[in-house]
């Protein structure tokens, strides 16, 4: 290794040995004393070297330094040149901090100079092409299309911009400089970058799969006529999305690619679900199920008459044949089953009129006719058509299935509850039917209180839909103890008027039917007096009369959804009125009106006066009032709100003649001339109606 030594002073005697060793390096030291030798001035030098120091004289080491300040000049110039071209160049590269080097380029689009949002513009303009075209992709159907932007292909311009900054930018300053001028003389291509959105471009083939899918058909077993038969199952055929999505991709994300792109659809074969083996087995299982089924209510409600006795329905084979149907159940075996709807109809119809009826409540009028109270109503119970579906239902699967079963089905039974539940479904009930006659209170209607008890007795009184009502049911016991008294009645001919419970009773019904028929419900019965009472509208009066054995009576049938109630009132006075009205919801029928003419007028005579001893003498009174007979007819017409007729009704009624007859008190005059050929008498017409004239000899009710 190279040591220093100490500085000393030449002398003759060690030049030789300096001179003789190596010199490795020398080093100018400033004089310590200067030396005369042939009048040269010479300076003192140090050299380091592995051996000896060494002396040189001045001549010597100018000679041997001119060499080596060349040298050095040389160096210290290039170190300062490269210096400057450094300082330069990395002043040039920080102008490039933020921008893109010079030479870059992504295609045939140059970004030197430009930011990485000024890239991105240009990127996007350059390359907007790519987001524009379609690929025509072949279905079962026929052709249809996926646009790229449905695919969401486009430039990817930002990944772009990315790459392209990122050339010379490694954040180094050296090594970006050396980019920078490397790049000035090369350039850098950036490869185009496409982007595709695959979820858009699978939700594209999606839709496309589903419009067009030519779906599988299956198998069915049908029944035409009450004959089965066999509709043969097809295969279907769908898009293979998988395949048509991956050889989309693979045109697509090549940047070269058409803009009208074509792709043959790869099919895939769809199986039906039921095959013509499934549809012949469930035919073989329906022929199982037709036989008749016993439907058996054997259970006696709690409230049941003294006379409810065990019902029983037999559903013919032939009806159970209609009922059935075909498809896939629940466990998703394809085979039959009974059509629930028709089977409900079916029992619905079946039991309604074996049901135990409930109570409606009746309902509490004030004196301005507004409802204010109900009173207590009750459940009924009768059979419940949609739980005996279920169990008609589950019999015929297990006859089709080869299961156990027993004889019959039994009926599944529920409360049957009155529709009226509060005063508030009252008071927004309305007047849909309604009627008021005149009468007289005297001894014929019991000074009248066989008209006034009617109408209190059905005041309040509601009737269900698809309940019929009976007047004579409606009023009740007719007897003292009910609030009745004698009235009118005709006795062979002639008219008794205190001679039956009751009698005067066919105002209240000649009201209740007209009612009924202004309200456009059903009319099961009527029947016209025997003779025609002008209190009442010619053909529309209604009679009622009960002898134990023969029973006339005034019916309809609530053939509404609602439930109807009656109100009912009468007057007080000398001339006083019955009124009935009918209220429900509105049912939105019409009535109308017709006939009512007189034909085949037989006149009445007044007989001559009879006298009597039950009449004080000389007082008089009116047995038999004059009045011509006649036949006539009354035709009603009801439609419902879309005009289609509901009823279309003609009660006839033939009234006889009924001849006058005084009465007067106390034994006939003497007669002073000889009395004329006596008259053949007429017979005496009945008061309230019978069937016909010929029955007019029995005892009736005064109307």
């Amino acid at each position: 290794m190279t040591t220093s030594v100490e500085p000393f002073e030449a002398s003759g005697e060690n030049t030789a040995a300096l001179e003789a060793a190596p010199t490795v390096a020398a080093v100018w030291v400033a004089p310590e004393a200067e030396l005369v030798d042939s009048g040269l001035s010479t300076r003192r030098w140090r050299w380091f070297s592995p051996g000896l120091p060494r002396i040189q004289t001045e001549p010597e080491a100018r000679r041997h330094f001119g060499l080596v300040g060349f040298v050095v000049a040389f160096v210290v110039g290039a170190v300062a040149a490269l210096f400057l071209l450094s300082a330069v160049a990395f002043a040039f590269s920080r102008s490039y901090s933020n921008r893109v080097l010079p030479g870059v380029h992504v295609g045939s689009v140059d970004l030197a100079g430009l930011t990485r949002d000024e890239a991105i513009t240009r990127l996007q303009t350059s390359f907007a092409y790519l987001s524009q075209g379609e690929v025509t992709v072949t279905t079962p159907v026929g052709d249809a299309t996926v646009t790229y932007q449905q695919a969401g292909r486009g430039p990817d311009v930002e990944a772009m911009a990315d790459a392209a900054m990122a050339v010379g930018h490694s954040g180094n300053d050296i090594a970006d400089t050396i980019s920078l001028v490397h790049f000035a003389g090369y350039s850098q291509d950036i490869p185009v970058a496409i982007q595709i959105d695959p979820t858009a471009l699978a939700t594209r083939i999606r839709e496309l799969a589903a419009g067009s899918t030519v779906a599988p058909r299956n198998a069915q077993a049908t029944v035409s006529g009450g004959v089965f038969g066999i509709t043969p199952a097809a295969d279907g055929k769908g898009l293979d999305e998988t395949a048509i999505q991956a050889e989309i991709l693979d045109q697509l994300t090549q940047p070269g690619a058409a803009a009208d792109l074509r792709v043959d659809g790869a099919f895939v074969a769809a199986a039906p679900q039921v095959s013509d083996e499934d549809a012949q087995n469930a035919i073989f299982e329906a022929e199982k199920m037709i036989e008749d089924v016993n439907v058996t209510w054997s259970t006696p409600p709690p409230s049941a008459p003294a006379t409810w006795t065990p019902q029983t329905w037999t559903i013919d084979a032939s009806q159970i044949r209609d009922w059935i149907v075909f498809g896939t159940r629940q466990d998703g075996t394809y085979g039959p089953a009974v059509d629930p709807a028709k089977v409900q109809a079916y029992l619905s119809n079946v039991t309604a009129s074996d049901r135990v009826a409930p109570v409606e409540p009746g309902v509490v009028w004030d004196a301005s006719g507004k409802p204010v109270d109900l009173t207590a109503g009750k459940d009924g119970l009768g059979v419940d058509a949609a739980g005996t579906t279920s169990e008609v239902s589950a019999y015929l699967d297990a006859l089709a299935s080869g299961g156990s079963i027993g004889p019959s089905v039994e009926a599944v039974t529920a409360p049957v509850h009155p529709q009226i539940t509060s005063i508030d479904d009252v008071a927004g009930m309305v007047d849909v039917g309604q009627w008021t006659t005149t009468f007289y209170p005297d001894i014929s209607n019991g000074m009248g209180k066989n008209i006034r008890q009617p109408a209190a007795n059905l005041n309040g009184q509601v009737i269900n839909p698809g309940q019929e009502f009976s007047f004579l049911g409606g009023v009740g016991p007719i007897d003292p103890a009910h609030g009745f008294a004698m009235g009118g009645v005709i006795k062979g001919g002639k008219s008794d008027h205190t001679g039956a419970m009751g009698g005067g009773i066919c105002s209240a019904s000649t009201t209740m039917f007209n009612a009924a028929a202004n309200a456009g419900l059903q009319i099961d019965e009527r029947h016209a007096h025997f003779y025609y009472i002008n209190r009442y509208p010619v053909g529309r009066d209604a009679t009622v009369y009960s002898d134990g054995a023969t029973t006339w009576d005034v019916k309809w049938t609530n053939d509404t959804p609602y439930p109807i109630v009656i109100r009912a009132w009468a007057t007080k006075g000398s001339k006083s009125t019955i009124t009935i009205q009918l209220w429900s919801w509105p049912t939105n029928r019409t009535v109308t009106w017709s006939g009512g003419g007189m034909a085949d007028i037989v006149k009445a005579v007044e007989n001559p006066p009879e006298y009597t001893s039950s009449l004080p003498a000389g007082t008089t009174a009116r047995a038999e009032f004059l009045t011509n007979g006649f036949k006539t007819s009354v035709t009603r017409i009801v439609t419902d709100a879309s005009g289609k007729v509901i009823h279309d009704d003609t009660w006839g009624s033939s009234y006889a003649a009924v001849n006058g007859q005084l009465l007067i008190g106390g034994a006939p005059p003497k007669p002073q001339t000889p009395a004329p050929a006596p008259v053949p008498p007429t017979p005496a017409p009945a008061v309230i109606a019978a069937p016909d004239a010929t029955s007019a000899g029995r005892p009736r009710r005064v109307g």
